[in-house]
């Protein structure tokens, strides 16, 4: 089956007028999200957008070797090339891009990132990016076990409120990843006067939530518009409270790490090939790593949380690209840990991959590209 690259080629030549928004177009939005569209895409306190033709065309001028863009280990390189592809169809090309915002806070422990895309028809697609090579952004993604409310989603909650200011017509809230968390949250706690605006939802292999919104009445209200997407073995997607209510969608990966890709989702048409259900393994990781959020305190998570930063920023690491030169040191460095702590850090890697601790960094951390997909034309 095809993948991102063949609906360019399949449904490029149609536009938004011609062939309404879908589950892809948002997985598309939300993978772009991950760009660093500073100076080139207006910020939230200017006024004004740009095509995406005319935004890929800055980008690829600062950067002539993408190498440069220094995306960080576990982004997928192949955003770039699909910007590369998306910028020359019908279909993309004049989608406006407005608002970016990039903030990393180290002393918050804040990672939050959001662009928002005009449709053209009257629809705003506010996109939320996930975790990026911040270290202070995973540290964010293990404080969501413990505090009710994150900065980062506090801050997707106001940034669509100022969207929603500023534009009139509908609302479309997508993210991948983290960003998906967010997209769900923003649309949940915003204003009724916002939420009356929002026509879907799309967190794409998102995790769940610390604390339990699922049977909140204003979740259950917006529960209808919200589509979960997760791939069949997912690992991110299944862990923390989540709602059960998702769609599962092929991968050409084998493991769940490299699932979590959204670009090796495979596409039929203006959707993604579906399954019945995630695998056995997936399952797994739900029941044994939710069970151990759930058996622990919050102090006891925010402890966890806290050594697995220690560690991880051992030498003053700020990015997973500068942890990964100095994973050597920190391996040594769990030894340190209390053995209790220690123990908890070993199983949660293990239950997570199935294997020991070494294998899941061989298999994150490798060299070549995660997503392996062929991409026409060859090198971007």
């Amino acid at each position: 089956m095809g993948t991102v690259y063949d609906y360019l080629t399949w449904r490029g030549d149609l536009t938004f007028w011609e062939a309404p928004f879908n589950e892809v177009d948002s997985l598309i939005f939300s993978m772009l999200s991950y760009l660093n569209m500073e100076g080139i895409v207006p910020a939230t306190h200017d006024r004004g957008s740009v095509p995406i033709q005319a935004a890929a065309n800055s980008f690829f001028s600062r950067y002539p070797d993408l190498k440069q863009a220094n995306m960080g280990v576990l982004i997928p390189k192949d955003i770039m090339k699909m910007m590369r592809a998306l910028k020359e169809t019908r279909r993309f090309k004049n989608v406006e891009m407005r608002d970016f915002i990039n903030v990393i806070d180290r002393e918050a422990e804040t990672q939050f990132s959001a662009i928002t895309f005009l449709l053209g028809e009257g629809t705003a697609v506010v996109t939320y990016r996930g975790t990026d090579d911040s270290l202070v952004g995973w540290k964010e993604d293990m404080n969501m076990c413990f505090m009710p409310e994150i900065p980062a989603q506090r801050a997707a909650v106001e940034y669509l409120s100022k969207i929603a200011a500023t534009h009139k017509g509908d609302l479309i809230t997508a993210g991948h990843s983290k960003g998906g968390n967010l997209a769900v949250y923003a649309a949940v706690h915003s204003d009724e006067s916002v939420r009356r605006r929002i026509v879907q939802i799309y967190s794409n292999d998102g995790p769940g939530f610390g604390t339990n919104i699922l049977d909140d009445p204003t979740y259950l209200e917006m529960r209808p518009l919200i589509r979960n997407l997760v791939p069949q073995s997912s690992i991110v997607g299944m862990l923390l409270e989540h709602d059960e209510n998702y769609t599962v969608v092929k991968s050409r990966q084998k493991t769940g790490f490299l699932q979590h890709n959204g670009l090796s989702w495979e596409i039929l048409g203006n959707s993604f090939i579906h399954l019945k259900d995630v695998t056995p393994d997936s399952r797994r990781v739900d029941r044994t790593v939710n069970r151990w959020i759930r058996e622990m305190t919050p102090e006891q998570r925010e402890q966890f949380a806290e050594a697995v930063y220690q560690i991880f920023s051992v030498d003053g690491a700020q990015t997973l690209t500068e942890l990964v030169a100095a994973r050597k040191k920190w391996f040594s460095h769990t030894k340190q840990l209390d053995p209790k702590v220690h123990e908890t850090v070993q199983k949660m890697f293990s239950v997570l991959i199935g294997f020991n601790t070494k294998n899941v960094f061989k298999g994150i951390f490798r060299k070549k590209d995660s997503s392996d997909l062929p991409i026409p034309g060859g090198d971007a």
